[in-house]
């Protein structure tokens, strides 16, 4: 059974170039997980990209992120704390592409 009240949201990034050795993506990823963690975040899968077996970009990396809830899911990435953070996102990321999904069945 499913706990239908948790959410899981989906991040896709692209690095800039030599963007994941820079002292700000260390600085962003230190600030940005423990903005997740307090927000109850739970990082159930980090995966480096190899191959696009579709269409369109290629990311280098996909975090799937479980939070207790919805609404907690979107404060984390709405809040003060985030938001000040963008800057240091932008040096390392080309492009970061975050999504909250639903569960469905198949």
């Amino acid at each position: 059974m499913t706990d239908t009240n948790k959410a899981t949201v989906v991040i896709e990034a692209t690095f800039n170039p030599n963007g994941m050795n820079t002292p700000e993506f260390k600085e962003y990823s230190r600030r940005s997980n423990a903005n997740g963690e307090a927000h109850g975040g739970v990082v159930i899968g980090k995966y480096q990209v190899t191959d696009n077996l579709g269409n369109g970009d290629t990311p280098h990396l996909v975090l799937v992120i479980e939070y207790p809830s919805k609404k907690k899911a979107e404060q984390t990435f709405t809040n003060q704390e985030y938001l000040d953070i963008l800057p240091l996102r932008d040096v390392a990321f080309k492009q970061v592409n975050i999504f909250q999904t639903n569960s469905i069945a198949v």
